[in-house]
This record gives C-alpha cells, sequence and structure tokens, in this order.
C-alpha cells in the first residue's frame, strides 16, 4: 500500500502508512540531488528504520569540550566539562574549575563488574562513590539524575535503543522541512515521537511518553560534519514531568581518535569508597 501526499491536510496528520510517496522537487530545487532518498519515488517506513539503525555505524568513539547547563526548578548550573564517549558502553565527563583544575569525573562503564559500572570522584576529597550511590549525590548536588546506561547515544546524535523501536506512521509535515514519526518500543511499551529533517533525515528532536519515567524530550541542533559523520553541537534533553533541562554545547569535538579503555577507569588505591547503601 502506498499513499501519495501531494498536499497534506491537518486532518491527516495521524494517518498509519505501510509507505510514504512524497513530491521531491521542492527539496531537489533548493538543496540539490545529492541525497539518495530524493531520487526515491516512494519512501518505506522500513527505510526510515534502517537509515536510523545504521546512521551513526563506524563511529567508534568521540570527545570533546562541553559547556553544560543544568536546569531545574529552583537552581541552574553551568560548568566546564570533557566529555569522552566509546560506542553504547563507556562515557566519561570530567568537570572543571574557571582555572582547568579537575572538580570531579564520573564514569559510566558497561564493561566493569555490577556495582562498579557507574562511579564518581571527588578529587578534592579523594572520595571515591560507586553504584546507586552516585545517583543520590548527583539529585542532591545538582538537582536531576540521568540513566546514562540508556540515553548515552543521545550524546553524539543517535536515538537511544533505536534498534528495539518500531516505527508505525510517518507523515511529512505541512511546511516540507520535516518528517514526523511514531515508533514505540514493544520491551517498555512507550510511544517514541521523532522529527527528521526532510533532506538530511538527520533527527532533529524526539519526544518519548513513557507512564512509568514521563516525558524525555530531546532536541539536536547545530549538526557539522567531522569525517564523514554528522556530529549535533548543540543537544538538550528536557523533563518536562520534572521541570528539568541538560544543555550541552561541544568545542572542536573528534572522533574516531581510539580512546583507550583505561580512560574509563580510575586507579586509586588509596580513596576513600562509598558504597551502595542497601
Amino acid at each position: 500500500m502506498t499513499v501519495r501526499l501531494f498536499s497534506f491536510p491537518r486532518w491527516a496528520a495521524g494517518l498509519v502508512i505501510l509507505a510514504i510517496s512524497v513530491p521531491l522537487s521542492a527539496c531537489q530545487s533548493k538543496m540539490g540531488p545529492s541525497a539518495s532518498h530524493l531520487t526515491q519515488e516512494t519512501i518505506s517506513l522500513e527505510y526510515f528504520q534502517q537509515q536510523l539503525s545504521h546512521r551513526q555505524t563506524g563511529l567508534t568513539d568521540l570527545k570533546s569540550f562541553v559547556r553544560t547547563t543544568v536546569e531545574t526548578k529552583d537552581r541552574k548550573h553551568s560548568f566546564r566539562q570533557t566529555l569522552l564517549i566509546h560506542q553504547e558502553d563507556s562515557l566519561r565527563i570530567d568537570t572543571m574549575n574557571v582555572f582547568g583544575q579537575p572538580l570531579g569525573v564520573f564514569i559510566f562503564n558497561q564493561q566493569l563488574p555490577q556495582g562498579s559500572k557507574v562511579l564518581l570522584y571527588d578529587p578534592g576529597r579523594n572520595r571515591l562513590i560507586l553504584g546507586e550511590e552516585v545517583q543520590k549525590v548527583l539529585s542532591r548536588t545538582l538537582g536531576m539524575s540521568l540513566n546514562f546506561e540508556k540515553y548515552l547515544p543521545v550524546f553524539y546524535g543517535a536515538i537511544p535503543q533505536m534498534q528495539s523501536l518500531k516505527i508505525i506512521q510517518g507523515a511529512l509535515s505541512e511546511d516540507g522541512k520535516t518528517y514526523q514519526l511514531k515508533a514505540v518500543d514493544p520491551v517498555e511499551r512507550v510511544k517514541i515521537d521523532i522529527e527528521l529533517d526532510a533532506f538530511t533525515l538527520l533527527p532533529s528532536r524526539i519526544l518519548r511518553k513513557s507512564k512509568s519515567l514521563g516525558m524525555l524530550e530531546v532536541q539536536w541542533e547545530d549538526y557539522r560534519k567531522i569525517d564523514r559523520w554528522d556530529v549535533p553541537h548543540h543537544i538538550t534533553l528536557q523533563f518536562p514531568d520534572r521541570g528539568e533541562k541538560l544543555t550541552l554545547k561541544y568545542t572542536d569535538p573528534v572522533v574516531n581518535t581510539g580512546i583507550p579503555a583505561d580512560a574509563f577507569m580510575l586507579a586509586l588505591p588509596k580513596a576513600s569508597v562509598s558504597l551502595p547503601q542497601y
């Protein structure tokens, strides 16, 4: 079944379609025919699924200087940080003061044993915090916490858990600038709205709706080419139900430099250790 969308009234925004056929001449005249999907008469939902699932294939690591802003209902903080990411299994964030001295180190490492996958190091107190205690400390100091294991792909421009999502609806926006897709995660039973740039097919926004976890909105902006990958330089995560917002602005990011595995580990034999309280 193919639905042709030569016009797209508001009442048709929720149509369930098996394939999308859109007039492409407007995109081609402005942007040129270099994007492969512009030469196709119809665009199936499976095509979108494949493009999003494999969009960052081959991107093994990313590092960047970051200006991070955390906003909650009653406070706002801004930090200078460095960010290291390895695929979807490791992340390191070093927070520095205005003089470039370290204030703290956060590490998520899926390869470490259970209970040590998440750690926070306070160099001022020479204190190492592990496991669930880390999220408690982040909640007290920042006013928010984040499941890095679930949302790590956000930080290099990929949709979290895309492999388990199924796109079930799609339409071209009225202004012809974006594709509006709807997807479901049958495992976690959540709904996701996805917005893609109509020419590049780069994700610009998702809205994740969960009865148990609330809403999460992610926006990717200021895409720039690094080697052959499109990397967003401005990323925003918002939790509307909690009144929380996290904004990251990258400076001079680089990819595939071969970050060593020990960058996501800390050897601190004399540090005092805070373990999770059960």
